[in-house]
């Protein structure tokens, strides 16, 4: 039963976004926005956990859609399992506003609920007291968005495959969940646990996360059934439609086989039994760097998709063109003929991003830029070179824009999926290693971060805690610097006879980052201010900045 809301509630909300957004400008680091994205009312309803948001925990999601492939639409229900964390009457849940509810129900009774732009509010008849388990279904239908540029543009994906038969799949990590079915739209609102129920054509198969329960095929169609037993983010969950068929393979683990079932065009069986062996080495590398592959129950399985592909949990989407050299990735990421720059991104992020979740999307660095960095760890540890992977960080470094801050506002839904998300956040880390100057405590840094928060959430302080941690230093410093404003650091020097001049400058007051220079070929550290300070060279010694090692930018000036 549908409540509409009228006007004054619109302004009721408006006055709350701005003084939200005063409050979080002023507790940003040093208070400067960059220019960063604007600020909507429905950001704030989709960003925030606001008290109708956090006064409940999702503990099951319960998915049932049937797919009409011919109109493009889905209709179907979602029954939420939940415990309430405090006493309460109304709550949110979440759902694209071009989708249509046909009615909410808890305990075989129709609720009211009301909407304000993707925000749906549920009104319960009686108070909802606290520590209670409940449960309400949402009934719905409609055509979902469809993606203009996926998976950086998201929806689904309404497609042919080259026999011009129907072949469907949907990415949403920007967009959320919310575009395709109703839930609790953050991406700290996991449940513990889910179960996906897909109904299509009868000559087609629907693939999900998790593992396959079962199938049954009546009237001309099929209802799949899937189910993930771990937490698993909103985003991540997926349905793939298409012509396909299973290639099993296997991955020994502790002296246990778990099973690879990858789906596949029918047409593409034998080119992909072959091809995607590629993925255990790719587990096997972050394993050793970043700790135990986290879903072994729930498998683990590539699915061809008519885009470039995704990393939803336990059923990464590939769509690289089964090609190391060729593939469109390959075009603008070097990967050196020994592996799939595909698989091996999007199932790295089986641990950055699915395992530890930035607690807010404007950390998604820590999906992104650990990501991208842990592709250069990659070709160093296959290549057994450090100057393979410096070369890997080197080609994607002229990708860098320095525009605005990596880490932007909280509580905003901004997503900060922009190029320095991937690439400066790369080089950061690259950077972060140099000064510590000790690989030792380096991996164990990165490994026990990993660690300590798979299957739970972290954000760009958790992690610069466990470097302090480990290093027994402040380096908050250079978080401000790297992640908080999209300044490069520049080292600018001259040199005299028997002097070299340095100094800071674009950087924060507190910047105190020492950085390498090779003086006549033998790397020596200084740590500069943003005051000139200076020491003692032979005539005419040769200076060089390590800008192969730090994100900084020399700049040799000229003295008369």
């Amino acid at each position: 039963m549908y409540l509409k809301q009228g006007h004054i509630m619109k302004k009721i909300i408006f006055s709350f976004l701005l003084c939200t957004l005063i409050s979080c400008q002023e507790s940003r680091p040093h208070g400067d926005q960059y220019n960063l994205p604007e600020l909507t009312p429905n950001n704030y309803l989709i960003g925030n956990l606001n008290e109708n948001r956090s006064s409940y925990r999702v503990s099951f999601y319960d998915i049932n859609i049937d797919f009409n492939i011919d109109e493009k639409s889905l209709s179907g229900f979602v029954t939420i399992k939940a415990e309430s964390v405090r006493d309460f009457n109304i709550l949110q849940i979440d759902l694209a506003e071009n989708l249509n509810i046909e009615k909410i129900t808890h305990k075989n009774e129709e609720l009211l609920f009301s909407r304000e732009f993707d925000a749906v509010l549920v009104n319960f008849p009686t108070t909802i007291k606290k520590d209670s388990l409940f449960e309400f279904t949402v009934f719905y239908e409609g055509i979902p968005q469809s993606a203009d540029n996926p998976p950086w543009a998201g929806g689904f994906t309404w497609s042919k495959d080259k026999d011009g038969r129907d072949w469907i799949a949907v990415s949403c990590e920007g967009e959320g969940a919310r575009i395709w079915w109703p839930n609790k739209d953050h991406i700290t609102a996991e449940g513990d646990s889910i179960r996906m129920v897909y109904t299509v054509p009868s000559n087609m198969v629907a693939v999900g996360n998790g593992k396959l329960r079962s199938v049954n095929t009546e009237n001309g169609k099929s209802r799949y059934e899937w189910f993930v037993s771990n937490p698993i983010n909103n985003y991540n969950i997926s349905v793939q439609i298409g012509n396909y068929v299973a290639v099993q393979d296997t991955f020994m683990k502790d002296n246990t086989i778990h099973y690879m079932n990858h789906y596949v065009l029918d047409y593409n069986r034998e080119l992909a039994s072959n091809y995607f062996t590629q993925s255990k080495e790719v587990i096997r590398f972050y394993e050793k760097y970043f700790g135990d592959y986290q879903w072994y129950e729930d498998g683990y399985k590539l699915i061809e998709v008519p885009y470039l592909g995704m990393e939803h949990q336990s059923a990464v989407t590939y769509g690289n063109g089964f090609s190391i050299y060729n593939g469109v990735r390959s075009k603008s990421w070097p990967m050196y003929g020994v592996i799939d720059p595909l698989i091996i991104h999007e199932t790295g992020h089986e641990w950055f991003g699915n395992s530890v979740t930035a607690s807010d999307p404007t950390h998604i660095w820590i999906h992104e830029g650990l990501q991208v960095y842990s592709e250069s760890l990659y070709f160093e540890d296959k290549f057994d070179s450090y100057e393979v992977g410096v070369h890997y960080l080197n080609t994607i470094k002229n990708r860098i824009v320095n525009e605005i801050p990596i880490v932007g506002n909280e509580d905003e839904n901004h997503w900060a999926l922009h190029g320095d998300t991937y690439m400066k956040g790369a080089w950061i880390m690259h950077t972060l290693r140099s000064v510590i100057n000790n690989d030792e405590r380096w991996f164990k840094i990165l490994k026990e971060f990993m660690v300590e928060n798979a299957k739970g959430f972290a954000d760009t302080k958790d992690f610069f805690n466990k470097v302090n941690e480990k290093t027994g230093q402040d380096f908050w410093y250079f978080a401000e610097q790297y992640f908080y404003t999209p300044n490069q650091p520049e080292l600018e020097y001259y040199q005299t006879n028997n002097e070299f001049y340095f100094k800071w400058n674009n950087v924060n007051e507190n910047f105190v980052m020492p950085i390498g220079i090779l003086v006549n070929g033998v790397e020596e550290r200084i740590t500069p201010s943003k005051d000139y300070q200076s020491f003692k060279i032979k005539k005419h010694s040769q200076i060089e900045v390590m800008d192969w090692k730090f994100y900084v930018l020399p700049k040799k000036v000229s003295i008369n």
